[in-house]
């Protein structure tokens, strides 16, 4: 097992140590503790990954604007001051950002959602601010009109900035795939 830095150094009890079970006052040993352990080793990871990304954009300043040039990328969800952070970042690159509020749950908002897939280079989303329904209903969507999305950690620029860069072409460029279903129906 590696060592974490020190500055993301997580305390956790051996998992074969005995603890107190709260409701019934026995001693068990906690299965949580191992459940936690791989939450936070998970949750380390994608702090590695997001810091790896900026530290990329900071050594070579056009890899951000290679990443974004010419590219229409859909953002659901996040927070209006940080997308305006994001939305001039894709401006200035010289592609398009098209955000939407995020709630798709209902036949309406999906109608509306399912317009600003023509064309999509990627679908963005952060899982910090949106609800489960909506998020099934984004899935469900992308994957109807074959349009690639992406889930991020969290609403951040540096989330944001990971996603576009570990966003990959999914087909040739200039090349728009056709739904395979029916729009009308389904």
């Amino acid at each position: 097992m590696r060592p974490m830095p020190p500055a993301v150094a997580v305390t956790v009890r051996s998992e074969a140590q005995p603890v107190m079970n709260q409701n019934r006052g026995t001693c068990l040993p906690d299965s949580s503790a191992s459940l936690s352990l791989e939450r936070a080793r998970a949750h380390v990871a994608s702090l590695q990954h997001e810091l790896f990304a900026v530290e990329q954009v900071l050594l070579d300043d056009r890899a951000l604007t290679r990443a974004l040039s010419g590219r229409r990328w859909v953002y659901v969800g996040g927070r209006p001051s940080i997308n305006a952070v994001q939305r001039a970042l894709v401006e200035a690159a010289g592609g398009e950002f098209v955000h939407h509020t995020g709630t798709i749950d209902d036949d309406s908002r999906a109608e509306g959602f399912e317009a600003l897939l023509s064309g999509a280079y990627r679908v963005l989303c952060p899982l910090d601010l949106i609800d489960p329904d909506s998020l099934f209903a984004l899935r469900r969507l992308c994957a109807r009109h074959r349009a690639p999305w992406s889930a991020l950690r969290s609403s951040s620029v540096t989330s944001f900035i990971a996603g576009v860069l570990r966003a990959r072409p999914a087909q040739p460029r200039g090349v728009v795939a056709a739904s395979r279903f029916c729009l009308r129906q389904g």
